[in-house]
């Protein structure tokens, strides 16, 4: 098993970054804010263009939303919505059969939840994906993990070498380094006037999504229609050129991590140590929980 070291860049830093020059590369990532609210408002994009495009050869797949710590202001919602819902073992096969009909390279494809080791069928997923290995479609071949507990840590010492796995090593449900996934922009005056088609850049540096629901511009869209039952995405592997601009302006209105736009270092952010929900997320995480009883009634 090989542990995924995290390197400058992209959504990436060092947890220690920046170490000099502080003040000065705050003041910078300010401005980077301030341009980045400008950006995607509807003048500057009808002016620019979109600032984002969805990765051609990156692909993150939530193959489940349950999870074993339900982590407070989770951008999956596996704690504020949770639910044993898994991408089906043919599902995989049947992108696993797309990718190579077409032979379509992957630059990286990570796997990940909730906490992937969770999904019943893992390690059948596991050895699958590792067929574009042996291909050679797929540079890397990554695992998320949370790394918690004896049961999980005792699956990822099973697998192969040739997968990467980026175990976050988690010991409890506050993680002060997330971001205010919950705080919907649609919920503030200041993107009153935002075009969300522009995206941000998870769906650059992290790749499209696949998940239960279909694929995506970003897997954590993919998460929120979970939610919001709004509908699905793409049923097959999208066209290079499909920018699905339809799930962003669906999506992106209720994602805090769209408000940021780009990865900000840890040192640079407030911790936050309490879940962060804003009016409109707890007004569909409400309908969820009703939704959620009332299909109990029914089944019974």
């Amino acid at each position: 098993m090989f542990i995924l070291r995290k390197k400058l860049g992209g959504f990436y830093y060092p947890k220690d970054y920046p170490r000099r020059f502080v003040s000065l590369i705050r003041f910078q990532f300010k401005l980077k804010a301030l341009w980045r609210w400008l950006r995607v408002q509807r003048f500057t994009t009808k002016l620019l263009g979109f600032q984002y495009q969805p990765s051609i050869d990156l692909i993150e797949i939530d193959i489940t939303y349950q999870c074993n710590l339900r982590c407070h202001n989770c951008n999956r919602s596996s704690a504020q919505a949770p639910a044993a819902m898994h991408l089906a073992l043919a599902d995989i096969e049947k992108f696993v059969k797309d990718t190579i009909a077409t032979g379509k390279h992957w630059r990286r494809i990570r796997v990940l939840g909730g906490e992937p080791t969770l999904h019943p069928e893992f390690m059948s997923i596991m050895h699958c994906l590792l067929s574009l290995k042996q291909l050679q479609l797929v540079d890397q071949l990554q695992l998320v993990s949370n790394g918690f507990g004896p049961k999980v840590s005792a699956i990822l010492k099973q697998l192969p070498a040739s997968i990467e796995v980026e175990n976050s090593s988690k010991t409890g449900n506050v993680q002060p380094n997330f971001g205010p996934f919950n705080e919907a922009p649609v919920d503030s005056v200041l993107y009153r006037f935002t075009n969300f088609g522009n995206g941000c850049d998870i769906m650059h540096s992290c790749g499209i999504g696949l998940t239960p629901l279909g694929y995506y511009p970003c897997a954590v869209a993919g998460g929120i229609d979970r939610v919001t039952q709004a509908g699905s995405g793409r049923l097959t592997l999208p066209d290079a050129k499909d920018h699905m601009r339809d799930l962003l302006n669906r999506n992106c209105q209720l994602c805090g991590r769209f408000k940021d736009g780009h990865y900000v270092p840890e040192k640079l952010r407030k911790p936050l140590l309490t879940q962060s929900t804003s009016p409109t997320w707890a007004a569909i995480y409400q309908k969820w929980r009703l939704h959620k009883t009332q299909r109990r009634h029914e089944n019974r």
